[in-house]
């Protein structure tokens, strides 16, 4: 079996319909990135079976969640392009927007998306509570999303001030996120987000979980947010 029929099947296995065309740029989007590896670090997954699993279904799992008439996306703390990349192949009328710290990282993807044709990525090189102050991008985007890249209270803290009025938030963690479930809904709550749901997300190996965390944005979040990733870290959020 070749590896795009491999992912149309794991798809399907998780109930996300993979088209042909959609699996083979997802695959090639795979492929090349495995190759630039070796020059750039992006990935620790190097194994192909598991970066079909651990990668691009992971990411998909998001997909349900994600309201269909979105139109701007954000991927916080992208790392190889997850899971904005898989989510811009499957969702090609929206914007996705890949935003991350390292900028090596950033000009590698941008790179091989246009080598394979995903025209609807842009990148963002910098840090969330810095874009979180800047009237450009605060409460712009339809729909952000982050792929475990901190605790729930620091990780709401820095994408729901970016989120619009109306807009949504997803947290794609572990399976042990309930130990951050007090702060975090605490955290939630004061920037204006509330929970609509914490969904499990099992797939194919029995022993690999997630959660999804889907934050409905339902009012402004107060001036004072983001702080300082230092101040989030030390003082926890207030309330």
């Amino acid at each position: 079996m070749s590896n795009t029929e491999k992912l149309i099947s794991a798809g399907a296995q998780c109930g996300i319909r993979i088209t042909e065309a959609q699996s083979a740029k997802m695959i090639a989007y795979m492929e090349a990135l495995l190759d630039a590896n070796s020059r750039v670090n992006v990935t620790r997954i190097t194994d192909e079976d598991e970066f079909i699993e651990k990668h691009l279904i992971d990411s998909l799992t998001a997909l349900k969640y994600i309201a269909d008439d979105a139109q701007t996306i954000l991927d916080v703390g992208t790392g190889g392009g997850f899971p904005g990349v898989p989510l811009a192949i499957m969702r090609p009328q929206a914007q996705v927007t890949l935003m991350d710290a390292t900028g090596k990282k950033l000009r590698v993807i941008e790179e091989i998306c246009r080598d394979i044709g995903v025209d609807n990525v842009a990148v963002l090189h910098g840090r969330a509570e810095e874009f979180g102050k800047s009237p450009e991008y605060r409460e712009v985007y339809d729909c952000v999303v982050s792929r475990a890249v901190a605790n729930l209270g620091i990780l709401s803290e820095l994408c729901l001030p970016l989120v619009k009025v109306g807009g949504s938030f997803l947290a794609l963690k572990g399976k042990n996120y309930q130990e951050e479930m007090a702060a975090g809904r605490q955290a939630i709550a004061g920037l204006g987000g509330k929970i609509k749901a914490v969904e499990d997300c099992l797939l194919l190996q029995t022993d690999l979980v997630h959660v999804i965390i889907w934050v409905d944005k339902i009012s402004r979040t107060p001036e004072k947010y983001p702080r300082s990733f230092g101040q989030m870290k030390k003082k926890g959020f207030p309330g």
